[in-house]
């Protein structure tokens, strides 16, 4: 039996609260052992798909750039819910003072959960590509250079 509607809108938002957080630690909280993420579209030239481990590390190297990171649902858009698939969509904003200026940017997320609802198996993260590829490079150099100090 599917996972109901509440219990994945409750996995979705300790999602969303551990993106907050923005810790190696808390990204990866709710997603399960072999969850896979991925950051799309292909113009942005990211690795295909990364670990619970590849991705808490690059959020680790942001966070030296990115002290404080807010992610959340974005005003007047419901997350669209897949009970069958146990698939839920998010358009969400963020919004992050950094080392290199203030980051505002938005993504649709999609995430698909455990059997049971419980936890993240798949992370699809589309966030506005010119927007990122603009920003990407320049936190990187902050944070690459934040951890040589």
């Amino acid at each position: 039996m599917a996972p109901s509607r509440e219990q994945l809108l409750e996995t979705t938002k300790l999602f969303i609260d551990g993106m907050s957080e923005f810790t190696p630690e808390s990204v990866v909280r709710v997603c399960s052992p072999n969850c896979t993420h991925r950051l799309l579209p292909a113009t942005l030239k990211a690795a295909p798909s990364s670990t619970n481990a590849e991705y808490a590390g690059f959020v680790g190297l942001l966070g030296a750039a990115m002290p404080a990171f807010h992610l959340r649902v974005a005003e007047g858009h419901e997350p669209v819910v897949d009970e069958a698939a146990r698939r839920v969509s998010v358009y969400a904003k963020s919004r992050s003072e950094t080392a290199v200026g203030l980051y505002e940017n938005e993504y649709v997320w999609v995430l698909t959960m455990s059997e049971d609802g419980t936890e993240v198996d798949d992370v699809f993260e589309f966030p506005d590509s010119l927007y990122t590829n603009e920003w990407l490079p320049k936190l990187v150099k902050a944070a690459e250079e934040a951890t040589k100090k």
